[in-house]
């Protein structure tokens, strides 16, 4: 399924975001990674789609002299590709959080939409997760998907 994929990109990420704060602070990291042949089902119809794409982020941590840590996470994910008819499909997710703490424990909730948009006959599935982040006070990551929603158009 396609929430599966963009599960696991959420967790990488905030497994990335926990061992990195601590070492980057008042820097920014960019990486690009290739998201290979993922298999993901159109929840709408069935149909087996094999995606390929990327996934880029930026993010920055910024700390003050009081401990106040500011930190920004931006993140595109483009993946294409044709289901089993041949019809082709493209999905794409903008993600932007912005956090300010004291410290770095922190909970955060990481809203995504992420499109399935036919370029034929076959129904288009968005599907919706809410991801909660707890972050504790050693950098020990915690998360959860707190709710989950498929939707044909």
């Amino acid at each position: 399924m396609l929430h599966r994929t963009k599960f696991a990109i959420l967790v990488l990420t905030c497994a990335v975001f926990a061992l990195c704060a601590p070492s980057v602070f008042a820097q920014a990291v960019v990486t690009d990674t290739q998201i290979p042949d993922q298999m993901i089902t159109n929840e709408c119809n069935g149909e087996v789609v094999l995606l390929n794409g990327t996934l880029h982020q930026e993010m920055t941590f910024n700390t003050t002299p009081s401990g106040n840590t500011h930190s920004s996470f931006n993140a595109t994910i483009r993946l294409s590709g044709y289901g089993q008819s041949g019809v082709y499909y493209v999905a794409k997710e903008n993600i932007h959080n912005e956090t300010n703490t004291k410290g770095l424990a922190q909970e955060q909730f990481f809203g995504t939409k992420i499109k399935l948009v036919s370029q034929g006959p076959t129904p288009d599935m968005v599907d919706r997760a809410i991801l909660h982040v707890v972050i504790d006070k050693n950098g020990v990551v915690k998360q959860d998907i707190s709710k989950h929603q498929i939707t044909c158009k």
